[in-house]
């Protein structure tokens, strides 16, 4: 099956956040979303519109302190315009769509290089336009993403990506179904309020949404939570131990995450933080169930640490997720200790398939690893969709998600794309006022409805309510 490129378009939305999100050491207060729309046609001559979008996010790309906000973005910005001329160029006359994600990751690849940024930033471009690739395929076939793969109409290679996956095929480590509903493992930022008292009377929101983590518990029964931890062992205990504190008077059978965003520059200093989890908050600590990227990238798959890497391992599972900055990191990362790889939509959806493989081998083999699904910051219609289309495709049973809690609802949505949401997917949304929200019941999400053609967005896309790239001004 071969396919041609025959336009691609770019779109931003603006969105204020109800909140701010603090995460390592960034503080976000604002949110800008990059659309993509790619024109496709088939070999058969059928045609198709497909969508996809992420947050312009480049703090979490790029730590670099000396590198303003704005010089981020253009590096987001002019990354995915590279990988859309290259994605232009490869789909001219027609190519499979194996071949068109290879030339389109390289030219990232190259492009990064060139530029001076790393792998993680340039990677994001070709994520991008691979997903509104995979989106035009769907809909040009009628097929939802499950079918897609399961029928591998984009002709995987998984030996080209990990050489030991040479002739599997990757129906036979997918779900024998897309999952229909997923615990929503909560985000608990770093400045997140943990109890509802220790909100000043100023700062209450007041916008019909919880706003501490104990309302979170209670309004949505939560199970299932990502606390993020900052670098300093003392002060990181101490703020676990308050959430601790409150999990356990609530009697709910929690699970945790920990995410360290890169701020531990010594192992031996995250030895202490866990060690003293383990003697002081026995039960919190082992309901954790990993502990994400908490090292620098610069450290993290430096065999020199794999000695103290095996240490940190025997006290829980270590996972990467910045430092998944390439296609064989996670391939690396196992060599030295680690256990698991974060799947996200802005790394890209074809690695995150080629990673689960990986995983599923290892693990049949008597090594076992395994494939989460983590956040930055996705919201709806587009980028959130296609991310609980593409967990539920993977089998995973919780998510991380925090843009529903840091961005108020449907509000950034345009009156005819909230119509969408209530129309199509009842099961994922509830109507309120003159707005919506993420409808978390007992925890969880129905994400049944998502199973349409291509990645769950359906063309539920109104231009009208966005800005053309050319136009805007972006900071």
């Amino acid at each position: 099956m071969l396919v041609a490129i025959k336009d691609i378009e770019f779109y931003v939305r603006e969105m204020r956040m109800r909140m701010p999100f603090k995460f390592g050491n960034v503080v976000a207060d604002s949110l800008t979303a990059l659309h993509v729309a790619m024109d496709l046609e088939m070999d058969n001559g059928r045609r198709a519109r497909g969508w996809t979008a992420d947050m312009l996010s480049p703090r979490w790309f790029d730590k670099d302190p000396n590198k303003t906000m704005a010089e981020g973005i253009r590096d987001l910005v002019d990354g995915a315009r590279a990988a859309a001329a290259a994605y232009r160029e490869s789909g001219r006359t027609g190519a499979t769509p194996f071949a068109i994600w290879e030339a389109g990751y390289e030219a990232s690849r190259v492009w990064g290089r060139a530029r001076g940024t790393n792998d993680l930033l340039a990677s994001n471009g070709a994520a991008l336009m691979e997903r509104a690739l995979i989106d035009g395929l769907g809909i040009a076939l009628g097929q939802p993403y499950f079918a897609l793969l399961q029928a591998d109409v984009l002709g995987l290679a998984l030996g080209r990506i990990h050489p030991e996956l040479e002739g599997l095929e990757l129906a036979a480590v997918l779900p024998a179904a897309p999952v229909r509903s997923l615990h929503v493992r909560h985000t608990v930022g770093l400045v997140d309020p943990i109890r509802t008292a220790a909100i000043a009377p100023e700062e209450r929101l007041n916008d019909g949404l919880p706003q501490s983590l104990e309302e979170c518990l209670q309004v949505q029964g939560l199970r299932y939570f990502k606390i993020k931890i900052g670098g300093d062992p003392a002060a990181d205990f101490k703020r676990l131990a308050e959430i601790a504190a409150l999990l356990e008077e609530s009697g709910a059978e929690y699970h945790i995450t920990l995410d360290g965003n890169e701020q531990y520059g010594d192992a031996a200093d995250l030895l202490a933080l866990l060690e003293r989890i383990e003697r002081d908050l026995g039960a919190f600590y082992h309901r954790i169930l990993y502990v994400e990227q908490p090292m620098d990238r610069a450290l993290s798959l430096d065999p020199a640490l794999k000695k103290d890497l095996g240490v940190l391992a025997a006290k829980r599972p270590l996972l990467i997720d910045e430092s998944d900055e390439s296609l064989d990191s996670f391939r690396r990362a196992l060599d030295l200790g680690y256990s698991g790889v974060s799947s996200k939509s802005c790394k890209g959806l074809v690695k995150a398939l080629a990673n689960s493989a990986l995983a599923w081998q290892r693990t049949a083999a008597g090594h076992p690893c395994f494939v989460s699904a983590e956040d930055l910051t996705v919201v709806p219609v587009v980028s959130l969709h296609q991310d609980l289309v593409h967990a539920a495709a993977l089998g995973i049973d919780h998510v991380e998600r925090n843009g529903h809690h840091y961005v108020r609802g449907l509000d950034h949505l345009s009156d005819v794309e909230r119509a969408w949401c209530f129309d199509r997917h009842g099961d994922l949304y509830r109507a309120e006022g003159q707005s919506g929200f993420l409808d978390i019941r007992d925890g969880q999400i129905a994400v049944g409805s998502l199973q349409r053609p291509g990645l769950g967005v359906d063309g539920a896309v109104d231009i009208e309510a966005m800005q053309p790239l050319a136009e805007a001004q972006l900071s």
